[in-house]
């Protein structure tokens, strides 16, 4: 339990910083968040400029936006909006933009809910943290700040850094020597480089569709591939496969299903990003394949429940997401409420592990939630004393993750059953 007037670092200024920076000065803390980028909104600051590798192998100066020109959001705004704050003009959004904003409309309703809460003052711009490490009685954050080195102490300290900024990469068999553009999808901006070109791209995640559709419209050939991509998903005229697994002569590139493309001009990576921490010691934040080991409920060390990782989970809705992580934690440095004993904590992750493993999941996926989403914030909600998800938000979670599957070209521009309590039209 802090004392009162405590100061708690947060280290970003994205939606997971702002709702921790919210909880902790409401329950009686003063937040100081410490942001590299010269204005809030995290992973939601577009930048037109990208690394000087695009293909994410090995930049030498690295831009963190990784959003595109087109991005709408792909979950509609009612259900994204921080739950007591709503995603039209009584909130921090307006009521005539598309239930599906683009992410300019997103990064407008940060900037409103940081003013209408007072955040602002907390946050020092343009602050790369350097370090962080423990005393017997604070933490110390060291920074480069305007180009100067200062330090920082605290009583708590939130990790909010976001994981969707530095390419993940997966090894493929002589990929070096492919002659043609790569590029990661962290620095696609917009298609018009592909005009005319015969393009691969790998991943079947949401980029992975996004950009396939989009260099669709322009680009002479594009093959899509992943081992998991419905038909049903992809673009007319887009060509399946399984994953690519070797590149051969004259920029041709043979999948796991055994199809072979050959003459490809470009090969776009859209395979997600990594979770790195490089201002922690590895005492402190143990990553393996993309999981953050040894974390009770996917947030804090049970020896450590002054330090916490918020938005690790991914499959999520975000913004509610973070903000019920965020009021968990707070009430811990409060004292509103008790953890579990240490001996409880680290038993309720060697079982969790254990399930993961008997299901047969990646080690890379062990936070991803998808489904699990909601059991996992009533739980923690249920711990905490806060009220659990309203009826509305799994009801239209669910229709609008079937509507994204039944109609993933259109599923922006279609009617959903289900309404959050954000002003919105029916049709983007």
């Amino acid at each position: 339990m802090l004392e009162p007037g405590a100061v708690v670092i947060v280290i970003g200024a994205g939606a997971a910083g702002l709702a921790v920076a919210r909880a902790v000065h409401e329950h009686g803390f003063t937040p100081l968040v410490l942001e590299q980028q010269a204005d809030l909104g995290g992973v939601w600051q577009y930048d037109s400029e990208i690394d000087d590798d695009p293909s994410g192998r090995a930049p030498q100066r690295r831009i963190f936006s990784s959003i595109y020109d087109s991005l709408h959001t792909n979950l509609p705004r009612d259900l994204m909006a921080f739950l007591d704050y709503t995603f039209d003009s009584a909130g921090g959004g307006q009521d005539d933009w598309p239930r599906f904003p683009h992410h300019s409309c997103v990064l407008q309703y940060l900037q409103n809910f940081a003013a209408d809460f007072g955040l602002r003052q907390h946050i020092r711009f343009n602050c790369q943290v350097e370090d962080v490490s423990q005393t017997e009685t604070d933490w110390i954050v060291s920074v480069t700040e305007q180009g100067q080195s200062r330090v920082y102490r605290g009583a708590a300290v939130a990790v909010c850094n976001g994981h969707y900024s530095v390419p993940r990469i997966p090894a493929l068999t002589a990929i070096r020597q492919f002659s043609g553009e790569i590029i990661h999808s962290h620095n696609y901006r917009n298609a018009r480089s592909f005009q005319g070109k015969k393009v691969l791209v790998w991943g079947g995640a949401a980029s992975g569709a996004d950009l396939a559709r989009e260099i669709n419209d322009v680009g002479a050939e594009v093959h899509w591939c992943g081992h998991d991509i419905a038909p049903h998903r992809a673009p007319k005229g887009v060509i399946l496969h399984d994953d690519p697994v070797l590149v051969g002569e004259h920029n041709s590139v043979t999948c796991a299903d055994g199809s072979l493309i050959e003459g490809l001009d470009c090969f776009v990576y859209c395979t997600g990003y990594q979770y790195q921490f490089p201002f922690l010691p590895e005492s402190l934040a143990s990553v393996e394949d993309n999981w953050v080991k040894g974390l009770y409920e996917d947030l804090i060390h049970p020896e450590l429940p002054q330090l916490a990782f918020i938005g690790l989970p991914y499959l999520i809705v975000p913004f509610p997401f973070f903000q019920i992580q965020s009021e968990w934690w707070a009430g811990v440095l409060a004292g509103t409420w008790s953890l579990p004993s240490v001996s409880e904590m680290q038993t309720s992750i060697e079982e969790r592990v254990r399930v993961l493993q008997s299901r047969g999941t990646a080690i890379r996926n062990y936070h991803r939630l998808a489904d699990e989403q909601e059991s996992y914030l009533n739980r923690l909600a249920e711990q905490s004393g806060q009220p659990p998800l309203p009826d509305w938000f799994s009801k239209l979670a669910a229709a609008a993750q079937q509507a994204r599957l039944a109609d993933p070209e259109n599923f922006r521009q279609q009617p959903i059953a289900y309404q959050g309590p954000s002003v919105v039209s029916q049709r983007s």
